[in-house]
């Protein structure tokens, strides 16, 4: 609870002074009603007596008019800064989760999207709601509340004490009682939701697969089954609201009725006036008006806060995150260094929790500006992770990268994303036209570097089948396109972006022989001047590259050219033999042609 706390703290404290006005505005709304009913039923007890002028009401008649102005005043008032605060406070949050997830990536291990999704959207909603329409509220019913026992106290002791019993029951009592009540429910309702919301998710992204394994109607059947048993338990927990709701209105009610027979008990004893009798009660009355609010709120406490630690707990440290990132300097920073060196990695390590195993570690080399370099090995070898560092989207625990003689550290996020451009292994193409699809590498680009693009990423013949070529719409995630297709899509946006340094991660994994051995070819020619990082571990025009790193288990342990790596014993020559048996001898590497002598 103290880390929610502190993350609470850090939330707020760019609006506290307008958290602060708010709650006073809130508290000025209550007490400016419970004045004005007071006010109220003193005027009229006071005009039954039939006072011999009018002007004996002449002040109550002003109070009860001020009282009233004031209380649709503050009350507007307090809508408008508590909504714009918290508005602002949510599109900070939603804006820095996104951002923190973007450079921590790790975060989503073990998650589900749609767990991000809920959080995003749900847990955002239930946070609004708790500051909203619970936390500031209640603070401005502890505010009048304690103001209006003052009063009484002012007038009887007793009726003081009863005042403040019935506050305390309605504040606190009811509250917790219905915590303890709807715990349980609470908890299996999150579960229910967590799993549908799941289960759908599976639904949409898998409609092909579960369509054609014939499984379509037990996941609806089951979608159905937790549908009916989230109405059910949303049946109890309204119907424990409706109850809330009752026994808040009943306490208030015995309030009233305990304060104003104690009221009638001085008013016989002398010690107060029969015309504040009204005054009382009605005073009472109003300044429950906030603790009658929160009624159906408290059976969504349990929810609220569980939500707010999902938020806190995704984002361990945001804060100090965006001291440090506050730092970084402004695009358009001179860079020291040499020219010719457009890499330099050294002694880079990572793992992906602090008590975890090294996902990589100790690697070190040197790119120069305009070399090919591959980065080979078996699947889990650590090429991926590397690459991830490499681009700022993944964090590493010691070592350091530095592109062309600034350290990554250093660098803005606009100008890393101007110098490596970036294939990733799995690309997203966007429910849009591939016209669009394509530009949203490089939205100014003209027709002549479109074209370029799509010739050296061979899209020609892709474009010439679709309907209405470029202006076709290629549907959500790329669905009507082949795996091939889409990671061509990747290479086009990395050559439009023209980049310094072309960073591919597995480029040709959805092509097949071919296709691959056409596309390599073009993509070499047309990227001659570029620096080039490929990872991959097919070992296919590889005597092309200027350099050839062999990670396994997470290390450099093998550096050279294909020829020089191909005549060690060691792990390359173990991976070209074992390709070589998977291929046709048509494929053999000795009918390429290598772009430059080795």
């Amino acid at each position: 609870m103290t880390e929610l706390t502190r993350w609470f703290a850090h939330w707020l404290r760019p609006v506290k002074l307008r958290i602060i006005g708010t709650v006073g505005l809130s508290a000025s709304t209550v007490l400016a009603a419970t004045a004005m009913m007071a006010t109220a039923g003193y005027l009229i007890s006071a005009a039954a007596l039939h006072p011999p002028t009018i002007l004996m009401l002449w002040v109550p008649i002003i109070a009860v008019r001020f009282f009233g102005t004031s209380r649709a005043a503050t009350r507007y008032m307090e809508r408008w800064m508590s909504h714009d605060s918290i508005l602002r406070l949510a599109a900070r949050l939603r804006s820095s989760l996104f951002d923190y997830i973007e450079r921590h990536p790790e975060t989503m291990l073990g998650r589900r999207s749609s767990e991000a999704l809920d959080m995003i959207l749900d847990d955002m909603e239930r946070l609004q709601n708790l500051l909203l329409r619970l936390a500031l509220p209640a603070l401005s019913g502890i505010v009048s509340s304690v103001l209006t026992s003052f009063w009484l106290y002012r007038i009887d002791f007793a009726m003081a004490d009863i005042y403040l019993i019935g506050v305390c029951t309605v504040a606190i009592g009811i509250p917790v009682l219905l915590y303890v009540c709807t715990a349980r429910w609470q908890n299996a309702l999150r579960i229910i939701r967590q799993t549908r919301t799941a289960l759908f998710d599976d639904l949409i992204r898998g409609l092909e697969e579960i369509v054609a394994h014939g499984v379509a109607s037990r996941m609806l059947t089951k979608a159905d089954q937790l549908l009916r048993q989230e109405q059910k338990l949303n049946m109890r927990l309204d119907a424990l609201r409706a109850v809330a709701d009752g026994a808040l209105f009943i306490f208030m009610m015995a309030t009233v009725i305990g304060v104003l027979s104690s009221a009638g008990v001085s008013h016989a004893t002398g010690h107060l006036a029969g015309t504040m009798l009204a005054a009382v009660a009605l005073a009472v009355m109003a300044s429950f008006e906030p603790w009658l609010a929160l009624g159906s709120l408290y059976a969504e406490w349990n929810d609220m806060i569980r939500s707010a630690m999902r938020l806190s707990s995704w984002t361990p440290g945001m804060h100090e995150y965006h001291l440090n990132n506050s730092t970084k300097p402004t695009i358009g920073h001179t860079y020291s260094g040499s020219n010719e060196v457009a890499l330099s990695v050294c002694q880079l390590g990572c793992r992906y929790t602090p008590e975890g195993p090294w996902a990589i570690r100790g690697i070190d080399f040197t790119i120069e500006a305009g070399q090919h370099v591959a980065i080979v090995g078996d699947s889990g070898a650590g090429k991926t992770t590397l690459l991830h560092i490499l681009q700022g989207i993944q964090p590493w625990s010691e070592g350091d990268v530095i592109w062309f003689g600034q350290s990554i550290s250093d660098l803005p996020d606009e100008e890393l994303r101007r110098l490596v451009a970036a294939v990733p292994q799995e690309t997203y193409i966007f429910h849009s036209t591939l016209r669009q699809n394509l530009l949203i590498a490089r939205p100014d680009a003209n027709d002549q570097e479109l074209e370029y693009a799509i010739e050296v990423a061979q899209l020609k013949t892709l474009i010439e089948q679709l309907p209405e070529g470029l202006s076709t719409i290629v549907g959500d995630r790329g669905f009507s396109l082949s795996g091939g297709e889409r990671q061509r899509i990747a290479l086009a946006r990395a050559i439009l972006r023209d980049a310094k340094v072309i960073v591919c991660d597995e480029p040709t994994a959805s092509l097949d022989v071919k296709t691959e051995i056409s596309f390599i070819d073009a993509f070499f020619t047309a990227m001659e001047r570029k620096t080039v990082l490929w990872v991959t571990h097919r070992l296919v025009g590889l005597e092309r590259m200027h350099q050839i790193l062999v990670m396994q288990k997470g290390r450099i342990v093998e550096t050279g050219t294909h020829e020089e790596l191909i005549h060690k014993d060691g792990v390359y020559r173990q991976l070209w033999a074992l390709q070589q048996e998977r291929f046709d001898a048509s494929i053999h590497y000795t009918d390429w042609k290598p772009l430059f002598n080795t």
